[in-house]
C-alpha cells in the first residue's frame, strides 16, 4: 500500500499537473487551511521550488513551479509556466475550474501535461483535429483540461473571451469529430457563452460539445456526469509520464 502523500508532495504534484494555482484552490486540493497552505508555498518559495506571480488587483496570486520545482516533483519532462499580464486571468480561472473538478473526485490535468504525454506516447491523446498545419501535417487542439476517466478522456475548456467566429467553429467542429475524447464541456463567461452557443449550434455539435456558464466551474451536464449513471462510474487512466 501507497503511504499517504504530505502536504507538500500533494502542493508539488498538483502545480506540476495544472500549471498554476492561488492559495485557496491548493488549500481545497491538500485539504489544509488558507494560512497553513501560505507557510507551505513561502517555504517552497524560499527553496526555489514555486515562483509567485500577482497581476490583477483584488485577485490572489499564482504560484507555478519552476524547473526545480519540477524536477522535486518528479516531472522534469514539463516546462515551467510562464505567467504573463495577458494570460493571468485565463490561468487563474482554469485553476478554479480544475479544483471544482478534482472537487467531484475527476482526475484532473492540464494542457501543458497533455502536451508532454502526446510527445511521450508520439500520437494524440485527448486533443482536436483543426486543419492543416505549417508543415502539412494534421494541426491538433489541446484542451485547458483534461479528465481522464478509463472510458475516455473529457476535454475541458475555458472560455472568457470571444474568439473569432470561423476560428470557434473550426475548433467546435474539431471537437465535434473527435474519437479521442469522451466529449467536452466549455465553462464559459457570458459573452462566450452566447458565441460558442451560435458555433455549436451552426455546427450541429450538441451531442459532443456542452457549454456551461462559467460561474457554475465544476457542474457537469447529465451525459458527462459519472455520477448521473452509477453503472458508468469510471476510475482515472492517465498516461504514464515515464
Amino acid at each position: 500500500m501507497n503511504a499517504p502523500q504530505t502536504s507538500t508532495a500533494v502542493i508539488l504534484d498538483w502545480l506540476a499537473a495544472i500549471g498554476a494555482a492561488s492559495a485557496l484552490e491548493l488549500a481545497a486540493v491538500a485539504q489544509l487551511s488558507r494560512r497553513a497552505v501560505l507557510a507551505h508555498l513561502h517555504a517552497l518559495e524560499r527553496a526555489g521550488l514555486i515562483s509567485s506571480v500577482k497581476l490583477l488587483r483584488g485577485e490572489p496570486a499564482l504560484h507555478a513551479l519552476t524547473r526545480r520545482g519540477l524536477r522535486a516533483a518528479g516531472r522534469p519532462e514539463l516546462d515551467p509556466v510562464a505567467i504573463s499580464a495577458s494570460s493571468f486571468g485565463h490561468c487563474l480561472a482554469v485553476a478554479r475550474v480544475a479544483a471544482a473538478l478534482r472537487a467531484r473526485g475527476e482526475s484532473v490535468g492540464g494542457e501543458r501535461e497533455l502536451r508532454a504525454f502526446e510527445r511521450i506516447e508520439r500520437r494524440p491523446l485527448a486533443s482536436a483535429a483543426v486543419g492543416q498545419g505549417r508543415d502539412g501535417g494534421t494541426a491538433w487542439h489541446r484542451p485547458d483540461l483534461v479528465c481522464w476517466r478509463a472510458r475516455g478522456p473529457l476535454a475541458i475548456e475555458v472560455e472568457l473571451t470571444v474568439k473569432a467566429p470561423e476560428r470557434l467553429r473550426t475548433i467546435v467542429r474539431g471537437w465535434a469529430r473527435s474519437r479521442l475524447v469522451e466529449g467536452v464541456v466549455y465553462y464559459a463567461s457570458a459573452s462566450a457563452v452566447r458565441a460558442l452557443t451560435a458555433a455549436v449550434r451552426i455546427e450541429s455539435a450538441h451531442e459532443a460539445v456542452a457549454v456551461v456558464a462559467l460561474e457554475r466551474a465544476g457542474e457537469l451536464p447529465e451525459r458527462f456526469d459519472p455520477a448521473a449513471a452509477p453503472a458508468c462510474r469510471s476510475t482515472s487512466s492517465i498516461p504514464s509520464a515515464a
